[in-house]
């Protein structure tokens, strides 16, 4: 007799499997000032496109890194998204681990906005893209994660 096990099988894309890694940052924490001039997001300032925003190198429109969707946590807008497996996606990976490019910035077009003590405070803005660049304004740091690094207690498998 021959024993048998049954199983249900399922395969599934990962998008993620070929990239250089995850970018993890912030692009802006809301009501904190910039480090570089007098001005503030309120909280839930920003709005973005249903399908996200483009993440250049240096705010180079020249030099596009991927399309991104933002994400809130707490009082912080982030970026959590793979990058991708292009040149542009390896380099900044690169330029980020070996601390080239060490910050985020935003790209915004103000809808609303007033000033109090000389500080511009932002209570609405639509988030056009964003910058992988050297030095951000808002004092974020940018890290490139491994790709495979999972949260504790999750074990992913490759057939």
């Amino acid at each position: 007799m021959i024993d048998e096990i049954r199983c249900e099988l399922e395969f599934r894309a990962d998008a993620t499997r070929g990239s250089p890694g995850r970018i993890v940052g912030t692009l802006l924490t809301y009501e904190e000032r910039a480090r570089d001039r007098a001005e503030l997001f309120a909280t839930g300032a920003l709005e973005w496109p249903d399908d996200g925003i483009i993440l250049n190198e240096q705010h180079n429109r020249q030099a596009p890194i991927m399309r991104f969707l933002p994400e809130v946590r707490g009082a912080a807008v982030v970026i959590d998204a793979p990058l991708p497996d292009t040149s542009r996606g390896r380099d900044a990976a690169t330029m980020v681990r070996n601390g080239t490019l060490r910050g985020l910035s935003v790209e915004f077009r103000s809808l609303e906005e007033d000033r109090a003590g000389g500080v511009r405070r932002i209570r609405r803005a639509r988030l056009g893209g964003a910058g992988l660049v050297d030095s951000g304004s808002y004092g974020n740091r940018v890290e490139v994660r491994h790709r495979g690094v999972l949260a504790p207690g999750r074990m992913l498998g490759w057939l």
